[in-house]
């Protein structure tokens, strides 16, 4: 999965560029001893702006609710039928780019690999 939405990510300018910037300030925040004054604000608006352009460029890519998950399970209840309202696209966005938090762990270079 991580490399297949890479891959995705890759074919996308837009998607490369967000994905990239956030990825950098992911890795400023697990740096030992980094400040939260530092890097809260950069991290938070970069996902911002990915998650908005994965829900609104690429919804189809958004990943079905997965079993487990609360949130999930809470709008599984409600048996929606039409597009998805804008919280529950944002919280699977948060799913789709799991993967991608995981880009400062030591052998992955994925984040390399899309920049």
């Amino acid at each position: 999965m991580p490399c297949q939405l890479i891959e995705r990510m890759a074919a996308c300018d837009d998607c490369r560029t967000f994905a990239v910037d956030y990825g950098l300030n992911l890795i400023n925040s697990r740096r030992p001893g980094a400040n939260p004054r530092d890097w809260e604000m950069p991290l938070t608006l970069t996902r911002i702006h990915l998650d908005d352009h994965l829900i609104t460029a690429h919804a189809e890519w958004l990943p079905e609710r997965r079993p487990g998950c609360d949130t999930c399970e809470a709008w599984r209840g409600d048996h929606t039928i039409g597009p998805i309202d804008e919280a529950e696209a944002l919280h699977r966005a948060w799913h789709l780019c799991e993967p991608l938090q995981e880009v400062c762990a030591p052998g992955v270079h994925e984040l390399t690999y899309l920049m």
